[in-house]
């Protein structure tokens, strides 16, 4: 009876260690899953798939899942909630802490950050900065404590203006972001993950680009823009080209990202043009900007070579059609940081970017830089607070005066993730350009598609700009400054060349959809025979 009991009792113990060893196992596998996932950045599967540990209080689960819902701002303070908890079970040593220890504790004092309690982030790192000696985590701890300060200082003078969220007929409980609008806001287009009935995927943050339509005082429910191509290719906006007839985008094939332009035709969008060499270089390129004149292109490429992660470069059309040698736009504009999102504003002398380098607030922010008359890019200024915050602030886009930007944000008046609004600033921002629009048909009173507008500074007999049309409606935008006198030129296959002077004076600045400066429709006449 005694052996029996005894065997009865091993069974048992072996049962039981053999359980503990597969939960063991098991519980590792969730955790290397999970870490996969959240470095592809797939935080919501890997918040989904620790869930159980959670519950469980795996200490490695729960600092894992405090730092994934970080990428979700609208649940900081659940990922403060975590993070204290992570740092409870990983208390710091004086000695030999072991790396969990110091991420729970550094992790915690970043969500302090950007969740805005600058102080509070500040003790946290002062802390554990006592507790490590590895000078790559000091030097780390340092650069967010710096953003802590620099958020501080600039909270102290925030920027006058207003926010308007742009309502339920554009946004959604997804994300929605990077939205471009046509230079007179008639026309925006942006990027969203939201369903999308006519598309079958199981790929959870599918991104695809939609429009909508300024229409009797208030915006078109947005559809999805018909590109051709991959129905699955993973695409975001960019920009426009300088003539608003070509949307620049960014394309993801799963290794790394390129830039493309789809441009409108009669018959709807043209399959997206991968922009060439050395524009794309193989590594990862995400955003570009042209100039007026469509004869330079701006653009972030973590390309080698830089000054750290990704920088801004430009490069010149040549006379041959083909682009320069990128050139990197220095070190006044370019950080040991990252820089991204270059927007040359249509005065052609401000650029807008973003870098989580200079004195940042925390992760990107939007700068500013002016290029004065030798070519030289001025000391980079930070647009302000609360247009930057301590979170991620990337895509600014101003319309010509300045007075607006159409911008994506985490706000109190979000749908659920990043929604669109639109910044008001007041009038001490306007700028001194024009937004001028005609439409041009040719001899049979159709839209001229293959007309080329020039637009000529009449003063210097400079070019301003080139300018296609739209070929469904006949209608072009051009940008230019005020107070000046101009001379449109127009070329189109089969038709007589086409002049026309006028004169804008101070007054005729865009400050509204409804300031339009609309020239005179233009119909060509068809060419004369040489007989």
């Amino acid at each position: 009876m005694c052996k029996k009991h005894n065997m009865y009792l091993t069974v048992l113990l072996i049962f039981f260690i053999s359980t503990i060893q597969v939960s063991a196992k098991s519980n590792r596998r969730i955790i290397r899953e999970a870490n996969q996932l959240v470095e592809v950045e797939l935080y919501s599967q890997a918040i989904n798939l620790l869930e159980p540990l959670v519950e469980k209080d795996h200490p490695e689960a729960i600092l894992l899942t405090g730092f994934s819902i970080m990428s979700q701002e609208e649940n900081f303070p659940k990922a403060i909630e975590l993070l204290q908890k992570a740092a409870e079970l990983y208390p710091l040593e004086q000695k030999n802490n072991s790396e969990q220890t110091i991420e729970a504790h550094f992790y915690l004092g970043q969500a302090y950050r950007m969740n805005g309690d600058a102080k509070k982030a500040i003790g946290k790192f002062n802390t554990l900065k006592k507790h490590t000696s590895l000078p790559e985590i000091i030097q780390q701890i340092d650069r967010e404590i710096e953003y802590c300060q620099n958020f501080l200082k600039f909270k102290e003078n925030p920027v006058e203006m207003e926010v308007e969220h742009m309502g339920e007929s554009i946004n959604s409980p997804y994300e929605d972001h990077s939205p471009v609008v046509l230079y007179d806001e008639s026309t925006i287009y942006f990027t969203s993950n939201r369903p999308v009935d006519t598309l079958e995927t199981d790929r959870p943050s599918f991104e695809n680009i939609f429009v909508s339509n300024w229409r009797n005082g208030q915006w078109s429910e947005p559809k999805v823009l018909d590109i051709p191509g991959d129905p699955r290719a993973n695409r975001a906006t960019i920009g426009l080209t300088p003539d608003g007839q070509g949307l620049i985008i960014f394309q993801n094939d799963g290794y790394s990202g390129s830039l493309f332009i789809a441009r409108k035709t009669f018959d709807g969008w043209a399959e997206p043009e991968l922009l060439p060499k050395p524009i794309n270089s193989g590594y990862n390129e995400t955003h570009a900007s042209f100039s007026p004149d469509g004869n330079t292109i701006f653009f972030s490429s973590e390309r080698p070579g830089g000054n750290g992660g990704k920088d801004i470069y430009s490069s010149n059309k040549l006379p041959d059609g083909t682009w320069g040698n990128p050139v990197n736009l220095g070190e006044n504009i370019n950080s040991s940081m990252d820089e991204e999102s270059p927007f040359l504003h249509p005065d052609g002398e401000t650029l807008y970017f973003s870098s989580s380098g200079h004195n940042s607030m925390g992760g990107y922010d939007i700068f500013v830089s002016k290029r004065d008359e030798n070519g030289e890019w001025s000391q980079v200024e930070n647009i302000g607070y609360p247009i930057n915050t301590p979170a991620d602030d990337i895509f600014y886009v101003p319309t010509p005066d300045g007075q607006r930007v159409y911008y994506a944000s985490r706000r109190d008046k979000s749908l659920g993730q990043t929604d669109l609004f639109v910044l008001h600033f007041p009038e001490l921002h306007e700028r001194s350009m024009a937004v001028v629009a005609s439409h041009v048909f040719n001899s049979k009173n159709q839209p001229a598609e293959t007309a080329i507008i020039r637009v000529i500074d009449k003063l210097s007999n400079e070019q301003i700009g080139i300018y296609r049309i739209n070929p469904s409606t006949g209608k072009f935008v051009a940008i230019i400054p005020t107070g000046r006198q101009y001379e449109i030129m127009i070329d189109c296959d089969g038709h007589e060349s086409y002049n026309h002077t006028f004169k804008l004076g101070p007054k005729d600045d865009y400050k509204s959809k409804n300031r339009a400066i609309y020239l005179p429709a233009i119909t060509l006449e068809k060419e004369k025979s040489s007989d």
